[in-house]
């Protein structure tokens, strides 16, 4: 058994470990792991804490005297309550294991750059969220994507980010994840990156300047691209044969409005671009050569097209 999966693969070995159960080869593994260091500091935490001072004595007769079904009375011995401050203890521990870090990333073009524990970097795109476990974070290198995200990975444990369409698993790269809806776009910079997408089981290994896209759960499509860094992370979105409702989804996102149709038919493909920083020229540059016109609400929240 591995130092990084003795405590994870096994699920009473916390409990065991608290009740000094434990093998002299289990205990000699688990203090190698970095979640043993975090259970030291919270224990030595929770022994700094004064409780104010109690008559046990009192206490345990109150107990007693509350403690009674048809005149029977039920007496407590003394390992219960050790047996209950385990329990707790664990509960916590459990607890502790399981929080989450969050980033919440709203419509209207905003970005967020995040400094992951082992020094990794993520630059999220508006409309994004990202999550992680809040501890033991070397030893499980995985986050949750909603949105986009470019991600500059430190060299250590496979790095995993997860997917509504699958997961992306790497070493040490610099890639961008965009997860929305119906569009999955995956672009490797440098190094090297798995994708197992989820629905069907298929991977791809993609190396600098590859890229994959997949629209509508379809199967996987191949690319190639020649920039340094996403476009978004230069305030421009570039679309190559995308369906016009992809392009309006990415609208919303950049400028936090809403579009709404009649007969404008949302499945044409769209080859163009747009930029963050301008709503009225983004609208005209997507909208106008293919012949569509539009009308800005006053307070420019809501686009409505024929």
């Amino acid at each position: 058994m591995s130092n990084k999966n003795i405590y994870e693969s096994d699920p009473s070995f916390l409990a065991r470990w608290a009740e000094n159960k434990l093998t002299a080869e289990e205990v000699q593994a688990f203090e190698k792991t970095e979640a043993y260091q975090e259970f030291l500091r919270i224990d030595q935490t929770a022994l700094e804490l004064k409780a104010p001072p109690v008559d046990k004595a009192a206490a345990l007769q109150k107990i007693k005297e509350k403690i009674h079904f048809k005149k029977k009375v039920i007496s407590f011995k003394p390992y219960w309550y050790a047996a209950a401050a385990s329990v707790v203890v664990l509960l916590g521990l459990f607890s502790l294991f399981n929080a989450t870090t969050s980033y919440t990333i709203p419509n209207g073009g905003e970005h967020l750059a995040i400094v992951l524990p082992d020094g990794s970097k993520v630059q999220l795109n508006a409309g994004s969220e990202l999550t992680h476990k809040r501890f033991f974070w070397k030893n499980n290198r995985t986050l949750h994507l909603k949105g986009e995200g470019y991600f500059e990975v430190e060299k250590g444990q496979t790095f995993t980010v997860e997917t509504d369409f699958g997961n992306v698993s790497v070493l040490g790269t610099k890639f961008n994840v965009k997860a929305r809806k119906n569009n999955f776009d995956l672009h490797c910079f440098e190094g090297a990156v798995r994708f197992d997408q989820k629905d069907t089981g298929a991977s791809k290994v993609l190396y600098k300047d590859d890229a994959i896209s997949i629209t509508n759960n379809t199967t996987i499509k191949e690319e190639k691209t020649t920039k340094n860094v996403p476009n978004w992370m230069q305030q421009i979105s570039i679309f190559k044969e995308q369906p016009l409702q992809t392009v309006l989804e990415e609208l919303s996102v950049q400028y936090n409005v809403s579009f709404e149709t009649k007969t404008t038919d949302v499945t044409r493909l769209f080859s163009g671009s747009f930029v963050h920083n301008n709503l009225d020229i983004a609208l005209k540059t997507t909208l106008t050569p293919m012949g569509i016109s539009f009308t800005l609400s006053k307070d420019k929240k809501t686009v409505y097209l024929p």
